[in-house]
């Protein structure tokens, strides 16, 4: 089973930015340029390690998890 994380990511909209979350095992769901934030799915087992990364990225300003349980997917 892999458990998926939502989370909101809150930034200073730039491309670059997004591929970087892409490149640290993010999946983009949904993004809103004009308000600069993400919604994205993580794997729980590498929730720590991307939200620790992210943290130090130029033009990041915070993220949310979202309380909400998600289904776990058979894979």
């Amino acid at each position: 089973m892999v458990k998926r994380t939502e989370v909101i990511l809150y930034y200073n909209y730039k491309a670059s930015l997004l591929e970087q979350f892409k490149n640290l095992g993010a999946t983009i769901e949904y993004t809103n340029k004009k308000a600069g934030y993400s919604i994205a799915y993580i794997d729980s087992l590498t929730q720590d390690k991307f939200l620790k990364s992210i943290i130090h990225l130029k033009g990041f300003k915070r993220y949310e998890l979202s309380p909400t349980e998600l289904v776990e997917l058979d894979i």
